[in-house]
């Protein structure tokens, strides 16, 4: 059974924020203190809304689907008009987040009061790198993404009042399918137009052209 781009996105999401629970402070060395999904994009204006609305406690990291090209797998047209399958390479990426009021410096590095963004990032690289995931459906294990987790760089987003945020991207990719179209839908009706010809004599005064009824 193919199943769709929301479940496989979801999925890998899930299967990340499963991952990253472990830095919870219920856990031991845990200190995550909010982790939540992020679907804005990757710039200051957007981040500050976000964090406006979901108030995150800090130190937090934010899950969130990148962009994505679509490559048609098998490379060679479908047969009999049979759903085409594609392959998704695509990025996902966490947003490290630290609010440390002592200084710029105490947020990247860390202090005795809490964990830095460095430090975070570490712990994200080692908990999610090379990582697969699977949904068990019943009977049938699911293979969410293709390849593995492989790291794709760290970048600085912004230094916000009093806020400093990395964001460290991972690519991956994955396959699904067209809907299927081979399936006999509801008909068509056909719009049927009367074209006559305006050179003869008619209250169109031998204009050129057709005229539609």
């Amino acid at each position: 059974m193919d199943h769709g781009f929301d479940f496989i996105v979801g999925g890998i999401e899930d299967g990340i924020m499963a991952a990253l629970s472990s830095l919870r402070p219920s856990e031991p060395d845990g200190y995550l203190k909010t982790l939540d999904t992020y679907s804005g994009e990757l710039d200051s204006d957007q981040l500050k809304r976000a964090l406006g609305d979901i108030t995150p406690t800090m130190p937090a990291m934010l899950v969130a689907y990148g962009s994505g090209e679509d490559v048609l797998d098998p490379a060679t047209p479908a047969v009999n008009n049979q759903p085409r399958r594609f392959r998704h390479d695509c990025t996902f990426s966490v947003i490290c987040l630290s609010d440390d009021a002592r200084s710029e410096k105490a947020r990247r590095r860390g202090s005795v009061s809490g964990v830095g963004v460095y430090r975070m990032i570490a712990d994200v690289k080692v908990k999610l790198g090379g990582l697969r995931f699977r949904v068990i459906d019943g009977v049938e294990s699911i293979l969410l993404n293709g390849e593995p987790l492989r790291y794709d760089g760290v970048e600085y987003l912004v230094r916000l009042d009093g806020l400093t945020a990395y964001a460290v991207h991972f690519a991956t990719y994955f396959r699904y399918a067209e809907p299927d179209r081979t399936v006999q839908g509801p008909l068509v009706q056909d719009l049927v137009l009367t074209i006559e010809p305006t050179n003869v004599a008619s209250d169109n005064k031998n204009l050129p052209g057709v005229s539609l009824q």
